[in-house]
């Protein structure tokens, strides 16, 4: 095949093809684009329509305070009798036009009588009571109708609305059979398609209701056809722009062809070591022959000394470069010592650390008194002050002060009878904080030659190298810590929370061991925010933390499971140990003293607290958590700061 048509079949394979295939995904992500466009504009209608009737809703509390302040209507709710209190539910809307609907309710909630309009949506409700304070019941009033309603959010949305009570539709923007069923997704409205879905409207009491936002299937298929064929123009307007410039390579590369089989005759006895591959008979078969030709004249020419020199020096620069993408303390610094070691042909080297938490020590090759005492003179010498040199602080082998920058320290060169030694401090900005520390040090040394200039850079570079790398294994270390930590209360947050009790579920199942969970509730959260600001409650959330962390054994997971609600979990803990341990922390946090923000005093909280264990209560970790968080909000409801256990787990 000829050099042309190698191209033109390059050309199919690495455009044409490609091509059809980006216009297929195009095509795809065109479809699901345009249908998240509809269902967003769907979602933003729903939130009109939500808004439109609170707006209703709060249009109706005017009426609702005249109706419910009627005396005769408070003494009808406590009789209870539907004819008395119908009449005087009419007689009261006569009174007032704007109302469309008033409903009267007892204490349960139950329909006693109404009048109006049946369809009418968004009551403000009401609850009358006696002097004494006994609620009598519930009072609605309506001044909007379903229609009205249903009109006003087409209105405003310019969508299909429809409204539904108990799963039937009652109102709709277009003509459709009253007391159809109601379905969201793709659905048939008087013979069309409509894409859309229902919610639920917020009915403080009464039937539920829900609205419905649709939108014309053929307004999607619309636009998604006319994307499609602008993407479609596009791509074959690129693809003849391709085909044009395709023509033009392929004829400038035969005439350079041409060019370069001519200059490789010229310069048969040029610089060329690398052989051609040589293949067929076309134009580049003819030039590869003609630089091998060069390639086996030249070849004794190859200063391979120096060629080795670069593969080294480029080899051991890749290796400084993967010091600072590796995670393994140890690794890092091993691997810093034996490559300074190799590359400076030294006869010894190590790596001594500060903080063995920072840094791992190391050493490579075999010592003797005379090598050790050259290293030892080095690695002073690398912490003493430079007085030309200004520096604002003494390196120690306790570490350096906060003045210092992350800048690496040139290392120093020190000669002992003939033993010649290099040694580097590592300075590197370690933990969330800005200050700098000493690491370490890493020296090397040899007898009877001292180290070049070459070799000293080298040794720069790959100490350089290292302190980077530890430094970058501390910063992850850091962030992950963070990403499973609460940045307030300094727990465990909540995806943290979830994975551990898994993780103690599946340990307590293979074993045969228990798992107690303790969820509890700061008592009067809001009031102390409202009251004092959330920087008093963020204090307060620390300060029950530090409780919680201060009463937990190791093995236990002390989270901060949302708001003002927290959780432990307590591995190998049964529920009356469960419930003990949140006894102890209930009675520590009644005893808390918490400074006022602003001001003298100290403020006082309580917490509720709700237990069960695995597998007296429950037997996953749904059940243990809805189980655990039922009995707090029994704790709550029995009157706060009290610990309430979960039921055993048949019932």
């Amino acid at each position: 095949m000829s050099f042309r048509g190698r191209l033109l079949l390059f050309f199919a394979i690495i455009v044409v093809i490609p091509m059809i295939a980006v216009a297929l995904v195009l095509f795809s992500i065109t479809a699901d684009s345009e249908t998240g466009k509809a269902d967003a504009q769907i979602a933003q209608g729903l939130r009109a329509a939500f808004a439109i009737y609170d707006a209703d809703r709060s249009s109706a509390r005017s009426e609702l305070d005249k109706v419910a302040s009627d005396p005769a209507v408070a003494d009808s709710l406590r009789k209870a009798k539907p004819g008395p209190l119908e009449r005087e539910l009419a007689s009261l809307r006569s009174a007032h036009p704007s109302v469309d609907s008033i409903a009267a309710y007892d204490s349960h909630r139950r329909l006693i009588a109404a009048v109006g309009d049946p369809t009418a949506v968004a009551p403000a409700v009401a609850t009358p009571s006696t002097g004494s304070g006994r609620r009598l019941g519930f009072v609605a009033v309506s001044t909007t109708t379903a229609a009205d309603y249903v009109r006003d959010v087409g209105r405003t949305t310019g969508l299909v609305v429809r409204l539904a009570r108990a799963g039937q539709v009652v109102s709709s923007t277009v003509h459709e059979p009253t007391h159809e069923p109601t379905r969201s997704g793709d659905v048939k409205i008087a013979g069309r398609k409509y894409r859309g879905r229902f919610a639920d409207l917020s009915e403080a009491i009464g039937p539920a209701t829900q609205v419905g936002m649709f939108q014309r299937e053929s307004a999607l298929q619309s636009s998604i056809a006319d994307r499609r064929l602008l993407i479609g123009a596009i791509l074959v307007g690129f693809l003849l722009l391709a085909l044009l410039s395709s023509i033009v390579v392929v004829r400038a590369l035969q005439t350079q062809i041409a060019r370069f089989l001519e200059a490789a005759r010229r310069l048969a006895h040029g610089d060329f070591s690398r052989p051609v591959p040589v293949e067929g008979s076309d134009e580049f078969a003819a030039l590869g022959r003609e630089f091998n030709d060069m390639s086996s004249q030249l070849a004794s020419k190859i200063d391979e000394v120096s060629r080795r020199r670069h593969e080294l020096e480029d080899t051991i620069r890749r290796v400084g470069e993967a010091f600072a993408a590796g995670l393994d303390r140890e690794g890092i610094v091993n691997l810093a010592v034996r490559t300074a070691v190799d590359a400076c042909e030294a006869e010894m080297g190590r790596a001594l650390p500060i903080d063995r938490r920072r840094m791992r020590s190391a050493t490579i090759g075999d010592t003797t008194p005379e090598l050790e005492a050259a290293l030892e003179a080095a690695e002073r010498a690398a912490f003493e002050v430079d007085p030309a040199a200004g520096a604002d602080w003494v390196e120690t082998l306790e570490g350096p002060s906060e003045d210092e920058t992350t800048e690496q320290r040139r290392p120093i060169r020190h000669s002992v009878d003939g033993v010649h030694a290099l040694a580097a401090p590592l300075v590197a900005r370690l933990g969330s904080g800005t200050a700098i520390e000493q690491v370490g040090v890493i020296s090397i040394v040899r007898t009877g030659r001292d180290f070049s200039e070459s070799e000293y850079d080298m040794f720069t570079y790959l100490t350089g190298q290292a302190a980077v790398s530890i430094e970058n294994v501390d910063l992850h270390e850091t962030v992950r810590l963070q990403a499973v930590t609460d940045e307030l209360t300094g727990l465990y947050n909540r995806n943290h929370f979830q994975d551990t009790l898994d993780s103690e579920i599946e340990r307590s199942r293979r074993f045969g061991t228990d798992v107690g969970l303790v969820m509890l509730d700061i008592d009067d959260f809001k009031q102390v925010n409202d009251t004092f600001g959330h920087l008093q409650g963020d204090a307060v959330l620390v300060e029950v933390a530090r409780v919680l962390r201060e009463l937990s054994r190791d093995i236990d997971e002390p989270a901060r499971y949302g708001g003002e609600e927290l959780a432990v979990i307590l591995p190998q803990t049964d529920l009356n140990g469960t419930e003990l341990a949140a006894e102890r922390m209930r009675s520590a946090i009644e005893e808390l003293q918490i400074s006022r923000m602003e001001g003298d005093g100290a403020l006082r909280i309580t917490a509720s607290f709700g237990v069960a264990a695995l597998p007296a209560s429950a037997q996953d970790r749904a059940s243990l958590i809805a189980e655990a968080d039922a009995a707090l909000y029994r704790a709550k409801r029995a009157g706060k700061n009290r610990v309430a256990r979960g039921g055993p787990v048949a019932a």
